[in-house]
This record gives C-alpha cells, sequence and structure tokens, in this order.
C-alpha cells in the first residue's frame, strides 16, 4: 500500500497563526518574498501545533521546514525540532528531535532543513510537531509532515 503524501499541518506558510500557538512568536514579513509572510520565534521561544486523528501506521513521514538565520555574530541561534506520537491522553508513544545549528549564509535566503520520522507506533492519535529556539532569534516557515513509504514499491 502507498502513502498518501498527504500535509499532516495545517498553515505550515503562515497566512496567518492559527492553528501554530507558542510563546514569543510573531508574524513578521517574509524577507525574500514579497506580500508574504514568516514566523519569528524569539529567544528562548517556541512554536508548535498538534494534530489529532488517523495515521498512515505503514508510512514514514517527513518533517521539512525553512530557516532564515539573520544573525551574523555570535551567538549564534540553535533550533530544536521535535516531532512526537502521542496517545489518546496524551502520553508520549515516540519522539524524534533534530538540533539545528543554522549557518549564515552570505546571501541573505531561508535554508531548507528535513529529518525522517519513523511510523506512528498502535495507538498514535496525536501528532505534535515543536519548535524551540535558544541563543538568538530565528524566522521559520514553509513547514510541512509528509507521509511518504518506508519501501520502495515493487
Amino acid at each position: 500500500m502507498s502513502c498518501s503524501g498527504r500535509n499532516l499541518l495545517v498553515n505550515g506558510g503562515f497566512a496567518g497563526l492559527a492553528p501554530w500557538k507558542g510563546k514569543k512568536i510573531r508574524l513578521v514579513p517574509n524577507p525574500v518574498k514579497r506580500k508574504d509572510t514568516s514566523v519569528r520565534i524569539g529567544k528562548r521561544g517556541f512554536l508548535y501545533q498538534n494534530v489529532s486523528g488517523s495515521f498512515e501506521h505503514q508510512c514514514a513521514y517527513y518533517l521539512y521546514f525553512r530557516i532564515f538565520n539573520k544573525h551574523s555574530s555570535p551567538p549564534q541561534p540553535q533550533l530544536y525540532a521535535v516531532v512526537s506520537w502521542l496517545d489518546e491522553g496524551k502520553r508520549l508513544l515516540r519522539s524524534t528531535p533534530l538540533l539545528v545549528e543554522p549557518a549564515h549564509p552570505a546571501e541573505p535566503r531561508f535554508t531548507s532543513y528535513f529529518t525522517i520520522v519513523p511510523p506512528p507506533p498502535v495507538g498514535t492519535r496525536i501528532l505534535s510537531v515543536v519548535f524551540l529556539v535558544k541563543k538568538a532569534p530565528l524566522l521559520v516557515d514553509y513547514i510541512s509532515v509528509l507521509s511518504k513509504d518506508v519501501l520502495p514499491s515493487t
């Protein structure tokens, strides 16, 4: 059976904040695309979205996102991106963390990142995606979580 490739997150391009929540977050103009917005996560801030539903248990999931780092001097920001699978009581079943210490590109631009998230365990009812920022603020945009086939089709 093949995976749908459907994005589980809502509004990962930030045409407004909802349904994203967090602390020390705000919409700001996208620095590279006119008439678009990104989310600024301040120092020690966090951004998250929880999605309830049924999930494709035979599929891996890919978390994709882009970061804009405008800090050329210390302290350089650190971003922790965490994808977690929770049961109906919001108890943790599995978590996939990723630490990103973004470079400061010579030309201002978003840098793309992704991580592979193992299939959700049996009993999963909630997907939780969290971004935590340490040391200095960052812009985050273009966030998605897509199901992908674990094994190639024959």
